[in-house]
């Protein structure tokens, strides 16, 4: 949906404080981004427009747009800068405060404002008013749109998928597997064909009404669930939130039915299982606002309908004692559609442990027995959440917390749910082994007591054998260990910093659980410094203190808050400069000469003060130029403006600025006169993939080797210890390295040139000798 500019109600004043705008007192603006009540349904999926808007401290509007969801990060700093400049409402002017109501919104206009203006996060119930207003003018335009009366959604849902779903439904609810199954006893939902993987089925009706079943996107999004159905979680600005999307089967009294569904199902002669037996799906939002109808819901629905009695027959027993599984069946519904129902709920071996794609025999295996320690932690971690939520209820859920966005932690959340979350003064595991329901095995037991001496850290990389181990260092204890794994050892890379835990088994170190977000090193560095700071702690960490979760909720925490501020940077376009501080702007300009004057022009450009001609006899010549003035040949380091390429009647001159660009042509002309005409100008954001070079691949311009590219990084590097860097509080390295602190910002920023050269095209340049020269090795 492209953007809305129509604003002609969102222009209406709220009710004005005294006095006009930035007269009386501070102008605070408040800004955020709030769901829309409605759906869009211009493409395949509907989705909901996000609503993005600004008002001043008097409640006016100063800036507002509704935008597509994929169009909404980074558009509140944007419509910020938008607002100062013209603002919907008032004289063009800045805030003298801003209030958000989150810290990912706060980092993200950080990023744009800077320091400038106080930015504070609170509430902002300011913004309801207008969403109401908003909603007021869009049910006028009619955009606002009821859910249809129809189980055929007017034509968007063919009778035959309405027909598998009342064909699977019967037997379900004559099945009424709510008399043996409850809702906490969850399990997991894959549909491969209809794009269903890791979800989460409950089965709900247990107390006698509401019977049915729900689908969650993951166990991760059930929990949150779990936890938000407990009122003392709410959200403190009282608007409803379910914690994740969902899909909904119910089964409805043929009397709540609204007529028009009724009068469908008899002329279409679907069948039922009894007058209180109607289906109705729904998918509902974060808030239960219900998605439009569309044929795919009813398809899940009615595959997971079929399947579910069966795996239900064949696993009776299983729902006999809150511990679940191991268990999994695999069926065929709907004319070949596959349906996986495993027990417990939660990912696969290997789902979070990062061994999910490792191919066979790549993960650890201990010798002499028939499955991994990974397949075994999977087992048990399914097991101790299941007890958890039997033992502990929704008290155990509010883990949930501890992360951003749950479900896309779960790598570590699944982890630190039952190993070091703590309900009162047990963490799961505890509970389970004070009264543990059935006997363990001396595997099992050997496991438990290595996920007790776990603990989680921040681990650098410190060398990777791709597809195979990765070694690690604890940042804060000092430790050291190879961890044997397949997946992150092949994505991660030398100086990468992950949050994690490594499981030290009597055979072999194993990753249990990572943040799904590594940190390059000086966001990490930032992490430790706040976790030392927090322990009071400048050496080494004793390892006791890891383990305490109270202090791992702060380093999640730490953690979290850098993974956003990367975010936010990264939503806002660096503002490059080259070494004179000019705007950084690919520009080529292009020069045209008779052929036979082409031995004058060779000539002039020789000539130019500051041009390095190429070799004698060179197929492609190309001509270096560098400031007048500029140093010797033989100095160290030195920095050329600008490179030209010799053809038999052109001439083709690239520099990185307009600034460098207009004085080398002046020169250039100047040296070869009249006997040289320009042509043309090219211009070309360097951030863009479409910039003009350098460019490997135009045969105009071949590949520079890499010994040449390692050359100029040596001269680059060759005296940068003695130059005063920002990072440094405008210190030079061989400065800093004198005290601790300055050591310690040196080695991290040598590691975060070290970490970006093994992304960089070409062999990574080594930064050993520049070590030893500050004396860090």
């Amino acid at each position: 949906m492209p953007r809305s500019r129509s604003r002609k109600r969102a222009k209406r004043k709220r009710r004005s404080r005294s006095g006009s705008p930035g007269t009386r007192g501070r102008d605070e603006w408040i800004g955020g981004r709030l769901a829309t009540p409605f759906f869009v349904e211009d493409r395949e999926e509907p989705y909901r427009p996000e609503f993005v808007v600004w008002l001043d401290s008097h409640g006016s509007i100063v800036g507002y747009e509704l935008l597509a969801p994929e169009e909404a990060d980074g558009a509140l700093a944007q419509l910020l800068v938008e607002a100062m400049e013209r603002p919907f409402s008032g004289p063009r002017r800045r805030p003298d405060a801003i209030r958000v109501p989150n810290e990912f919104l706060a980092v993200e206009v950080g990023a744009t404002v800077g320091s400038r203006i106080p930015i504070r996060v609170a509430p902002t119930p300011e913004l309801d008013e207008v969403l109401e207003s908003m909603i007021e003018s869009f049910s006028e335009q009619g955009v606002m749109k009821p859910r249809t009366e129809s189980y055929l959604a007017q034509g968007r849902i063919p009778p035959e998928a309405v027909a598998e779903l009342f064909a699977a439904a019967k037997p379900f609810h004559e099945a009424a597997p709510w008399k043996v199954v409850t809702d906490t006893q969850v399990l997991r939902l894959d549909i491969p064909d209809l794009e269903v993987e890791g979800a989460c089925i409950s089965i709900v009706g247990n107390l006698g009404e509401s019977f049915g079943f729900l689908v969650f996107p993951s166990f991760m999004d059930y929990v949150a669930f779990v936890m938000l159905a407990d009122p003392s979680v709410q959200a403190p600005d009282g608007r409803p939130d379910f914690g994740t999307p969902g899909l909904a089967l119910s089964f409805l009294r043929g009397a709540d039915l609204p007529v028009p569904m009724r009068r469908e199902v008899a002329a279409h002669g679907w069948p039922v299982a009894s007058a209180d037996a109607f289906p109705l799906v729904t998918r509902f939002d974060h808030d239960g606002m219900p998605f439009p109808d569309r044929p795919h819901d009813v398809r899940v629905a009615a595959a997971a309908a079929e399947a579910f009695p069966r795996f239900l027959a064949a696993h009776r027993n299983l729902f006999e004692s809150e511990d679940l599984g191991p268990a999994s069946e695999t069926y065929r519904v709907l004319d070949g559609v596959e349906v996986r129902i495993t027990a417990p709920a939660g990912p696969l071996p290997g789902e979070w442990d990062g061994t999910a794609d490792a191919g066979p025999g790549s993960e650890p295996v201990v010798e002499g027995r028939g499955h991994s320690l990974h397949t075994l932690d999977y087992a048990l971690v399914g097991e101790l959440r299941s007890f958890a939520i039997a033992e502990f209820g929704p008290e155990w859920a509010r883990y949930t917390q501890d992360f951003d966005d749950v479900s896309e932690s779960s790598q570590l959340a699944a982890p630190w749910s039952v190993y070091h979350h703590r309900v009162g003064r047990e963490t799961a595991l505890e509970a389970f082994l004070r009264s543990p329901p059935r006997r363990l095995t001396e595997d099992e037991r050997e496991w438990f007591e290595a996920q007790r001496t776990a603990w989680l850290s921040v681990w650098e990389v410190e060398s990777v054998d791709p597809g195979e181990s990765l070694t690690l260092r604890d940042l804060l204890s000092g430790e050291e260990r190879c961890v044997h794994e397949t997946s992150a050892s092949a994505t991660l890379m030398w100086r990468d910093a992950v949050l994690g835990r490594v499981v030290d088994h009597p055979e072999v170190s194993l990753l249990g659980g990572v943040h799904q977000r590594p940190l390059p090193p000086l966001q990490a560095a930032e992490v430790v410094r706040r976790a030392r700071s927090r322990l009071r702690r400048r050496r080494n960490v004793p390892v006791g203190r890891l383990r305490d979760d109270s202090f791992g909720r702060h380093l999640i925490q730490y953690w979290e808050d850098e993974v956003r501020s990367l975010d936010a940077k990264a939503l806002v376009t660096p503002e490059l400069q080259n070494t004179d501080g000019d705007p950084l702007l690919l520009t080529t300009d292009h020069f045209h000469f008779e052929s036979a004057a082409k031995p004058a022009v060779e000539a002039g450009l020789a000539a130019v003060e500051g041009a390095e001609p190429p070799e004698v006899g060179d197929d492609d010549p190309v001509y270096v130029f560098f400031p007048p003035g500029a140093e010797p040949p033989d100095a160290p380091q030195r920095t050329y403006i600008g490179v030209a390429r010799l053809g038999d009647n052109s001439l083709r001159v690239q520099t990185n600025s307009r600034e460098r660009a207009d004085a080398l042509r002046a020169r250039i002309q100047a040296a070869c006169g009249d006997g040289i005409r320009h042509r043309a100008r090219e211009h070309a954001d360097p951030t863009s993939e479409a910039a003009p070079f350098p460019s490997p691949e135009s045969a105009s311009a071949p590949p520079v080797p890499d010994e040449v590219f390692q050359e100029i990084k040596r001269q680059h590097y060759a005296d940068w210890p003695d130059h005063p860097l920002p990072a440094l509080d405008g210190m030079a390295a061989r400065e800093a390295v004198r005290t601790a602190d300055g050591r310690a910002a040196v080695d991290n920023l040598l590691k975060e040139m070290e970490n970006h050269e093994q992304r960089a095209p070409g062999a990574p340049f080594d930064f050993s000798e520049l070590r030893r020269e500050l004396g860090l090795e």
